[in-house]
Parts: C-alpha cells; structure tokens; sequence
C-alpha cells in the first residue's frame, strides 16, 4: 500500500502539463550527451562510518547470498548538477562503502529520459547496472515516446527520497515575491517565461497545476535542468521550477530569489518561502527519485542493491543530516513492491491522461 496521501496527488497530477503544451510557447532545446564521473570521495566521517559497518556482521548485500565484486554504474536520465545528479552523487558516497566497490554516475539527458533509458536497454544486464529516475522517463513511455515498452523491462528496485518542487524567479524579473508574480502575471498573461526540463513530465505538471490554481499563464521556455536555471541567473527567464537540492545555494547567495514551495505548510529548511497552502492552493507536487534496473537483472543482485540503500537510507546519519540541509525527507525509502505499484500507477494516469 503507499504509504502518504501526497502521493496519490503525485500520481493523479503529475501528468497533466503534457495536457497544455499547445497553449504554451516553448524554445531552447535539451542535450542527449553522455558524461560520466566518479561519485565523489567521502568524507572522512562516513568513511569511518563505513568501517565501522564492515566490522559489523557483515553487510546486508552478503546477508541476501550475493556480494558485488567490482564497479557498479548508476544512470541519471538527466544532466550533471541536475537534482537526480547531485542527490544520486552524494548518495554514493555512502552506498559504495557498504556495498564494497566503486560507483560510477553516467549522465545521459536528452528527451524526458527516454535517452537514458534507451541506453540503459542497450546495456548487458549484469546485476551491476542500474538507474535513478524520477517520474518524467515513465510518463514520456506513457505518452509513446519510446522505442521498445519500457515498463515490461523497468525493474523496481528502491525508492529513495522526494523533493518539493519550488518556483525560484530572476532577481532581473518585474516582481519581487509570489503574490506580486500572480499579479504581474494578470496583468501580463503569457509574457512572464519559465523554465523547464520536463514540459511533458511532473515540472510541466507542477506549472500547470499551479497556474490552473493561480488563473495565470506563462510563456514556457524548454531547456536542460542547469541551463534552465543559468538563465533564469542571468535574467534571460523569469522563473523556473526547481528544488531546494538543486537550487537552494543560488537561493542563498541571492542569484536566485525562492517564490513559492509547493506544499501546504513552510519548511523548517528555508522557513522564510511562502508554501502553496497559505495561498489557499492544494498544490503540492514534487519530484520522487528511485532506483530501478532493466529486465534480466540476475534477482539477487536487485535484492542486495536495494538492501543496501535500505541500510545506507535509514541508518546512516550524515545522509540523514544531508537530506535537512536540501529540505527533503526519509520517508520514501520504498521497498521493491511498493515502487513497482508507484511507477506503474504514474505510467497508467498518463496513458489516462493522454485519452483525454
């Protein structure tokens, strides 16, 4: 059963920005190339964390009969710096000390994820590959954007966090907080721009969600996740939605000015930004992030990967420290089962959404 009533929100709504694409003005254009980058070294605490782990009765990935014996490489379906990035990167920090071996992140954006996953499809199933995924790869596949039926390959594997989703605007833009923007915006339909790197996945839904809520419209604008956010710096867009993970830095050395959370009360993180529900708006989006593997993963492998970041997700204190700092929370941590009804309830609204 899921386990929040947000939830059910995330997956009735997270699919309704492809609904309203033709009302909206999109340029720029997202990349398809690929990088990849070690996860970067811990820090000496953890290391001494994932000593003291190993010392222990053993990790939970030897517990399950199957011990990973060299490097494991995790796909992002999206840019580096990105969201998915940064938090999969720091994860990894952790995640490789308990599993045993190295990780590496293998970045490759391009066309709602569908590019990403359509490499990772192309890959040997080796029990050493996986993926870090939020909803906008299932809900381009719903929206018959892939090549092959990506939800009969997808293998759940763990959920992992879920981050609100927030509206940061330009300094350079003509208002200054939320209520000046819905006025502007008024007054102005279709002039105020906003960024984004999924008009067809749950940062379009989150637009259009609270834009339906607000009576504005806005000019969208469509780009990579960080060349999104670079423009909305330089005041080429006036707004993107974005994370606090992603985004909150820019937020805190004032290239950024935080509009709105998505969320029906403010956060403790950054308790000064105004949330959806003192606007008297049910808006609450935000972007789950999980893993998953490919069809014909060895199942022993899937069950000591997601034991893992089981153990690494709710034991480990720097990580838990790390999720405050960013505004996001340890209550997703889903097993196998519950990712799979989640995924396949996000891929079934879409196909809904798209028959209307």
């Amino acid at each position: 059963m899921m386990k929040s009533k947000k939830l059910m929100r995330i997956l009735s709504g997270l699919v309704s920005g492809a609904m309203l694409l033709s009302l909206c003005a999109c340029g720029g254009s997202g990349g398809s190339g690929a990088k990849e980058s070690p996860a970067p070294a811990a820090t000496e605490a953890a290391k001494d964390a994932g000593s003291e782990a190993a010392k222990e009765a053993g990790t939970e990935a030897a517990a399950s009969g199957f011990q990973f014996d060299h490097r494991i490489e995790i796909m992002v379906p999206g840019g580096e710096g990105g969201g998915l990035d940064t938090t999969v990167r720091k994860f990894a920090t952790y995640l490789e000390k308990e599993l045993g071996v190295s990780i590496v992140v293998s970045n490759r954006s391009g066309a709602s994820g569908i590019t990403g996953y359509t490499w990772s499809h192309n890959q040997p199933a080796d029990g050493y590959k996986y993926q870090f995924t939020a909803p906008s790869a299932i809900i381009a596949a719903a929206q018959g954007q892939c090549e092959f039926d990506l939800m009969s390959e997808i293998v759940p594997v763990s959920g992992l966090v879920m981050a609100e989703g927030m509206f940061f605007a330009s300094p350079k833009a003509p208002f200054k907080d939320v209520n000046e923007m819905i006025d502007y915006c008024k007054a102005n339909p279709g002039k105020v721009t906003v960024a984004t790197d999924s008009p067809n996945g749950i940062s379009g839904a989150i637009i259009n969600e609270f834009c339906d809520q607000a009576g504005i419209e806005l000019k969208w604008i469509t780009s990579e996740s960080n060349e999104g956010t670079i423009s909305v710096i330089a005041g080429d867009v006036d707004l993107v939605i974005n994370t606090w993970s992603d985004a909150g830095a820019y937020a805190e050395s004032g290239d950024l000015v935080p509009l709105v959370v998505m969320a029906q009360q403010r956060s403790d993180i950054y308790p000064d930004v105004p949330c959806s529900g003192e606007l008297g708006y049910t808006s609450d989006l935000g972007f789950y992030r999980v893993f998953t593997a490919m069809k014909g993963t060895p199942q022993e492998a899937v069950d000591a990967f997601e034991a893992a970041v089981h153990k690494v997700a709710t034991t480990n204190a720097e990580w838990a420290q790390w999720l405050e700092m960013n505004g996001m929370g340890n209550t997703f941590v889903w097993d196998a089962d519950e990712l799979s009804e989640i995924l396949q309830n996000t891929y079934d609204t879409a196909v809904e959404m798209n028959k209307k």
